[in-house]
């Protein structure tokens, strides 16, 4: 495939509603602006344009997502239902009912995003619980009716005998597309909006160029010959194309057609794990926060990998955010990194030369720099499962939903003997902790290990005191700012805390 044949907008082709649409756009291009400004589909709205406000939410193949943080060219031979889907012609959808005989709408704006998160949570099978709603519902903000009414709604929906599902699509001749009001509908390929190749959006952002590859090999190889950049989920960098933060020059090569980088499974031991019995546990890049915690391997193997993905936005966020998407953009508050750190992960990166291995410690070399050279993608990770290892992990930001850490923590550690005497004469009833990592992220230009802290806690025991010099230690090892989401005072009070938390918890104390 050569770069030639995406100097120009193409032709994506997908459904919308049921119904089959055929646009021609840029492949970076937002799907909020194709549904909104070509597809005049203007039930989904235009909120932050960040993936915080959930105004924009869609189902992607039954999936929620944000709209905005979604390049069209990921969305070629999908299926996206919006919010004028819902209903069938002029009955409503259980969920918009409930929403109705609840009051569960006041401006408006939120609610289209709310029904497609509603419409989402009862497909998905989960618990019909308060707190699974309310979770359901956490990427999407509402400022009107507090959220009770809200929840009341979808609590109705799921007691309405009238909801198996889904509603049925409209009845629609193929290859029109969905009219919005009264409006007559439009060939897709006709002279009409459906055919544009520039849109602008509320930040300019018409899109830029895309490539999509089939394979692994072909993506190399297009990496290897042209500057690119890589999009998986888009959760960051659409973010920041659309905001003029990061360089639009490059076309995007889109990697989500690449199951080459997908699954999660147990391998052979790592290297240098000579324990018998160890294993590996091996993440493709593609893998998703959702898919984390979901899997069965993770929560038998490594649960607080599962309990860092919750922690990570919203429904909405988790269903497009990877794990390679998340090292790569190598952000010091990124919240898997400590974790990679702590657990001693490889990093395994891919070339046309073929691939390469990268510990995890190595990996971050500056402010959301990294070892990665602009020919290599992130192929997998590999953490290694030694018998006996305890993880703990912690974050702290605003709020619960969608926070970006202003601390983030993870411990590791294995029990082994006693420890050492503390300075009393008297040895602690507890056994001594050995190969303890400790790493800290939002708290330095890089994730980073506290290797000072570690010398403290190698061979001593979960104790008081224990805990009180790892903390003084921590807080003077740490190099944290000022910014606009915390004080550099805070972050060294928070990170001290939060490691005494868990060396106190560990012991009992």
């Amino acid at each position: 495939m050569s770069l030639d044949t995406i100097a120009h907008p193409g032709i994506v082709r997908f459904r919308v509603n049921g119904i089959p649409v055929a646009v021609t756009a840029n492949g970076g291009r937002r799907l909020l602006d194709l549904l909104r400004e070509d597809l005049k589909l203007t039930g989904t709205k235009e909120g932050c344009g960040e993936g915080e406000c959930g105004a924009c939410s869609v189902l992607l193949d039954g999936r929620l997502v944000n709209s905005c943080l979604v390049p069209v060219c990921q969305v070629e031979g999908r299926e996206v239902r919006t919010v004028e889907g819902m209903a069938n012609g002029g009955d409503l959808d259980v969920l918009q009912s409930a929403f109705v005989a609840t009051g569960a709408a006041q401006c408006g704006f939120c609610t289209p995003g709310m029904l497609a998160a509603g419409r989402a949570f009862l497909d998905s099978g989960a618990p019909h619980t308060e707190a699974a709603i309310r979770e359901a519902i956490a990427g999407n903000l509402c400022r009107c009716t507090g959220y009770t009414k809200i929840i009341e709604a979808i609590e109705l929906a799921v007691l309405s005998p009238a909801d198996k599902g889904t509603r049925p699509l409209p009845e629609t001749e193929p290859g029109r597309r969905v009219p919005h009001a009264d409006q007559p509908p439009a060939e897709p390929n006709a002279a009409s909006p459906a055919t544009r190749t520039v849109g602008t959006s509320l930040h300019g952002f018409g899109g830029i160029p895309s490539i999509s590859p089939g394979t692994l090999e072909e993506a190399l190889r297009v990496l290897g010959e042209h500057p690119c950049r890589p999009v998986a989920g888009g959760t960051d960098l659409m973010v920041m194309l659309a905001a003029g933060a990061a360089d639009a020059g490059h076309p995007l090569l889109d990697l989500s057609n690449l199951d080459e980088l997908r699954g999660i499974r147990l391998e052979a031991p790592a290297a240098g794990i000579e324990q018998p019995g160890a294993r590996a546990l091996v993440l493709g890049a593609l893998t998703t926060f959702a898919e984390i915690r979901r899997s069965p391997v993770i929560a038998e193997h490594l649960p607080v990998l599962a309990e860092v993905a919750a922690t990570i936005g919203a429904a909405q966020i988790q269903n497009r955010g990877t794990l390679g998407g998340n090292i790569a953009n190598a952000s010091p508050a990124g919240d898997t990194l400590p974790l990679l750190l702590a657990t001693d992960a490889t990093i395994v990166l891919g070339g046309v030369g073929g691939e390469r291995r990268c510990s995890a410690s190595a990996f971050f070399t500056g402010y959301r720099a990294t070892a990665r050279s602009p020919e290599e993608l992130i192929l997998r990770v590999e953490i290694p499962l030694p018998a006996g290892r305890q993880v703990r992990f912690r974050k702290v930001g605003t709020r619960r939903a969608l926070a970006i850490s202003k601390v983030v923590m993870a411990v590791s550690w294995r029990g082994d003997g006693p420890g050492i005497p503390e300075p009393s004469g008297a040895a602690p009833d507890l056994p001594a902790w050995r190969d303890v990592r400790v790493a800290v992220g939002s708290v330095a230009p890089v994730p980073m290990r506290a290797h000072v802290t570690e010398r403290i806690l190698d061979g001593a025991a979960p104790t008081p005191q224990t805990a009180d010099r790892a903390a003084a230690a921590i807080a003077a090892e740490i190099v944290p700012i000022d910014d606009v989401r915390s004080t550099e005072s805070y972050r060294r009070a928070v990170t001290a805390r939060i490691l005494r938390r868990i060396i106190r918890d560990a012991g009992g104390w």
